[in-house]
């Protein structure tokens, strides 16, 4: 798709919400009975359904189920595994202080998110729901129906539609609608070109093979979140996820004093438990999140989202990128000691899933 077919697109979707989701929201609102049907039919399936779901609730395991039926096994249990090369310590950095800094980015989503009263108050349970979303989604396996993955990423799906529902409720159903096609697209970008470009800044570089195979694997993993399966087609590699982030970015306004203040928010909160969980000291924690935050970023989108600069932070932070390349080179070297980097960072994340403890900040 060219940029003037993705601009039409975008225009389109821009105004779109995920309407399974949705019409399954109203149902669940209208006939609260049907939760637990709901929950049943994630993790057993809707042939395990003992009395007839509604139409929504049918309609949205169905398509749950048919995609994942469709997923080829290699997909499902080996494209992940590029992420695993990195250990769930180091993805602490990316996914809090990159992926998620940038989805405060954009003013009507910071909007929405400053209106709910929980992101800047809960900080770093948002953080760490999100990590653990993430850790879930990713585990090799997990994506097939009824495993911990599926089921959270049906679940947060829902979550994004319960959103859309209280937000146009209070405005009486006028003005745009909130968290729609377009944004989401953008959320999927955070976890895929923004986190491998902020890895890289960190010196945890990914292979262009290992980039492909995760951005298949959230090819599958966005349409289970119920993103426009047209809006990501050509983003299957890095020069066309670029291409939709430039062009979404395009109708994107600048970030606003909401997506200032979530910043300050997120990364405070960030630092306070990298201060708590890890031996780094309660002085030097802020300014090092920080910096790592503007090396991901970039100036430019620091400084818009009011990161401060240290040039002390940023000093030090040079020789450790540098260290961390260089190890992650001679890693690469032994077959057998990157494969066991790759396992122990699996099930580090697995347990970190599946019991919400501090596996996201352990070696």
């Amino acid at each position: 798709m060219d940029a003037a077919a993705l601009d039409a697109l975008i225009d389109e979707l821009s105004d779109v919400g995920d309407p399974l989701a949705d019409a399954l929201t109203e149902e669940l609102a209208a006939h609260p009975q049907q939760r637990t049907l709901l929950q049943r039919g994630l993790r057993e399936g809707r042939e395990a359904l003992g009395e007839p779901p509604g139409p929504a609730l049918t309609a949205f395991l169905a398509e749950l189920e048919d995609l994942t039926a469709a997923a080829p096994d290699h997909l499902l249990e080996r494209a992940s595994l590029p992420h695993f090369t990195i250990s769930p310590a180091e993805h602490v950095l990316d996914l809090g202080a990159a992926a998620l800094i940038n989805s405060y980015a954009p003013p009507r989503t910071a909007a929405v998110l400053v209106g709910t009263g929980e992101l800047t108050g809960r900080a770093l349970e948002r953080v760490t729901d999100t990590g653990r979303w993430n850790a879930a989604a990713l585990v090799p396996g997990w994506l097939r129906r009824g495993e911990p993955g599926y089921v959270a990423t049906a679940q947060v799906r829902l979550v994004h539609a319960r959103v859309r529902r209280a937000v146009r409720r209070a405005a009486g159903d006028a003005g745009p609608v909130p968290l729609h096609q377009v944004d989401l697209a953008r959320t999927w970008l955070d976890f895929t070109l923004v986190t491998m470009r902020a890895d890289a800044a960190l010196g945890l570089d990914l292979t262009a093979a290992e980039e492909n195979s995760l951005y298949a694997y959230w090819q599958h993993l966005g349409r289970l979140l119920g993103i426009d399966r047209r809006l990501l087609a050509g983003a299957a590699d890095r020069a066309g996820a670029e291409l939709l982030a430039e062009r979404i970015a395009a109708v994107t306004g600048p970030p606003s004093e909401d997506s200032r203040l979530l910043t300050r928010a997120g990364l405070d909160a960030l630092a306070g438990a990298l201060a708590d969980l890890t031996p780094a000291p309660r002085r030097l924690a802020g300014p090092m999140v920080r910096a790592a935050c503007r090396a991901m970023l970039g100036d430019e989108l620091a400084d818009q989202l009011g990161v401060p600069r240290s040039a002390a932070a940023a000093a030090a932070l040079r020789p450790l990128v540098a260290l961390t390349r260089l190890r992650r080179l001679r890693l690469r070297r032994d077959a057998v000691a990157w494969e066991r980097l790759v396992r122990a960072n699996v099930e580090a994340t697995r347990a970190f899933a599946l019991d919400g403890g501090p596996a996201g900040f352990a070696r």
